[in-house]
């Protein structure tokens, strides 16, 4: 019987959707359609996305005010919402507020870095001597092998932090690390990408700065360390964002941006734009 009701029920309200778009009218329907459309004229202002984006800095010199765990568990929420291939989502978060902890995970990098400074910068030796020409031919075969993490930016960084004169975390109240799931769809470093660049951008847009930390891939040679972040297959640290209030007003500061070249089809004809 109650089913019986429901049905009945339910081919009601059909009835009266159908007789409700009957009556629209066409202007109706036409403004209805042209409502999801929104019009950016050219040359408007940016909106507070854009500007968002627009402004965001790498900070590197951070207050030593911690954020709210509330601000923090916002910005994560913004990362949990990033697009990712075939919604596998392959991504989990490690929050890290504990100094001592931040300390440890900091020695750690350093202690890395200053063995890897041994064992690639030639730089260290007496010129003409034997070792300095072994370590230099090692380095170089190693250079053209992998070219990109042997890039000079990389390379003076590590030597720089061996050296104490550049912190890995930058002194930053909280750190975000990003896990992987190596299982995920397609290519999900970009995953790992996206859900990171909605996280920074969140956090820009809420007052506070961030840095994407590459180095932190450097704990995961410490087992015992991986144990107690959390990490665990089929989970790989990725990633880490340091988090905090930035020194001073670093919107202020600008940051060059190449302008490389835009292939256009549109009516089929190319143009190269800039």
């Amino acid at each position: 019987m109650n089913e019986t009701l429901e049905l009945e029920d339910q081919e009601d309200l059909e009835a009266l959707e159908c007789e409700l778009e009957a009556r629209e009218t066409l202007a109706e329907r036409t403004a209805r359609r042209r409502a999801v459309i929104q019009e950016v004229e050219p040359g408007a202002d940016w909106n507070d996305v854009e500007h968002a984006i627009l402004t965001r800095r790498s900070i590197r010199k951070f207050k030593g005010r911690q954020p709210p765990a509330h601000m923090i568990r916002r910005i994560l929420e913004m990362g949990r919402f990033a697009p990712s291939q075939g919604n596998c989502q392959p991504w989990s978060f490690v929050v890290v507020r504990d100094k001592a902890m931040i300390a440890e995970m900091e020695q750690h990098c350093v202690a890395v870095c200053k063995g890897m400074t041994a064992g690639v910068d030639y730089t260290n030796y007496p010129p003409g001597s034997e070792q300095r020409a072994a370590i230099q031919a090692n380095t170089e075969q190693m250079a053209r092998a992998a070219p990109n993490s042997f890039h000079p930016v990389p390379m003076t960084a590590i030597k720089s932090i061996a050296n104490g004169r550049f912190a890995v975390f930058h002194k930053a109240p909280t750190v975000i690390l990003i896990l992987m799931d190596k299982r995920g769809v397609g290519v999900p470093e970009i995953d790992i990408g996206v859900v990171g660049t909605n996280i920074v951008l969140g956090a820009q847009s809420i007052g506070l700065g961030t840095c994407w930390i590459g180095f932190s891939r450097l704990l995961s040679s410490n087992a015992e360390l991986m144990e107690k972040l959390g990490v665990a297959p089929p989970f790989e640290l990725a990633e880490a964002i340091c988090v905090g209030y930035p020194i001073g007003n670093p919107t202020q500061q600008t940051v060059s941006r190449q302008t490389h070249q835009i292939v256009w089809w549109e009516g089929g004809e190319r143009q190269d734009l800039y």
